[in-house]
């Protein structure tokens, strides 16, 4: 798995785990009123810092996590949810960790989870998809919220938590069928900056790799593309957008099909790196050059893109911003705070160019 660096936090968590190593003080058990007690604070700041809420100054949370160390509070899982009826646990859905985007997607967001002093239990979406029952279990019994990573529009799992009145945000996602937060790349607009792009170096026979047209990000990526091409007179040729599984195999069969012929894009588009590391894998089979025969951008801008054998243009969309964001939505559903009013929140993208695009032969 590829994953980031993320910056350094210091959370709950880096209290004691075991409660054998829980300390007496007055004659019980340490708990958050004596950390507070013996401070001089309320109880509710403590509160809130052993939580890892931001509404804590960082100086303030720093002091007491160490006092809360010194006297050996261990935070009680069981007390805490027999009192707040939280488990303090946030179900993660996502599609596939092979991906190269996924692995980094969960570590920011577990990262942020773990500062809001939440843990994770990470689902994957086939088995939530083929069977939406199957999230009743999880969603009554063990989280708090969840965040759908992968959620397909038209999710039925989706609407059965939302149902349920178990919080939900959306990911990289959006579902237009249902209200519900989401925190979403400016899809579209990754489309224009790419042909713009590519239009520059001289390109105007571009193919697309794509997901089928259940997921709204791809979508909408393909939308951007068709309507930047329309914008400046290009043709779209329909032959040359492949709609596939998001699998190395079958993104090489499609781009072998597409370049496999005379008649074939200068320039291939792909709504994510793992599509276009399998249009590199097929133009090396055929022995197409690249960038001297071939353009190829992706879209995500995933930790194998900038090693130097790869080397991809790629559209960026700032995964770890906006994971701690859609955290931070969840948390406050969960913590009682209103719904924001904006219901979208939409991140700019912009284009990394590195060696796989070129000028048009």
């Amino acid at each position: 798995m590829w994953l980031r660096n993320t910056r350094p936090h210091e959370t709950a968590l880096s209290l004691p785990s075991a409660p054998a190593r829980r300390v007496k003080y007055d004659g019980g058990m340490v708990t958050s009123v004596d950390v507070a007690r013996h401070l001089g604070l309320s109880q509710s700041t403590v509160s809130r810092a052993l939580r890892g809420h931001p509404s804590v100054a960082p100086a303030t949370k720093a002091r007491i996590l160490s006092v809360a160390r010194e006297l050996g509070y261990v935070p009680d899982a069981a007390a805490r949810m027999m009192v707040t009826r939280r488990t303090h646990a946030v179900g993660v859905v996502v599609a596939d960790l092979t991906s190269p985007i996924y692995p980094v997607i969960v570590e920011s967001l577990q990262n942020r989870l773990l500062e809001r002093g939440y843990r994770m239990v990470l689902i994957r979406d086939p088995d939530i998809s083929s069977d939406p029952e199957a999230v009743d279990v999880l969603d009554s019994a063990t989280v708090d919220g969840m965040i759908f990573v992968s959620a397909r529009e038209s999710s039925a799992a989706v609407r059965r938590v939302l149902e349920r009145g178990t919080p939900v945000v959306l990911l990289s996602r959006d579902d237009t069928t249902v209200e519900v937060e989401a925190v979403l790349a400016d899809d579209r607009r990754a489309g224009e900056i790419v042909v713009e792009h590519l239009e520059g170096l001289g390109h105007k026979h571009i193919g697309v790799l794509t997901t089928l047209r259940d997921r709204s990000n791809g979508r909408d990526r393909e939308d951007g593309f068709r309507a930047a091409m329309e914008r400046r007179g290009l043709e779209v040729r329909e032959d040359w957008i492949r709609h596939l599984r998001l699998t190395h195999d079958e993104g090489v069969r499609a781009a072998l099909e597409l370049l496999n012929s005379g008649d074939r894009p200068t320039a291939v588009y792909c709504v994510t790196d793992a599509l276009a590391f399998a249009v590199l894998d097929a133009a090396a089979q055929l022995g197409i050059s690249v960038p001297q025969d071939l353009s190829v951008v992706g879209f995500d801008d995933s930790g194998p893109a900038g090693w130097a054998f790869i080397n991809l243009t790629t559209v960026h969309q700032p995964i770890p911003e906006m994971s701690y964001l859609a955290v931070d939505r969840l948390a406050g559903r969960i913590e009682g705070e209103p719904p924001s009013e904006t219901m979208k929140t939409v991140f700019p993208v912009r284009l990394q160019v590195r060696a796989t695009t070129g000028p048009a032969v």
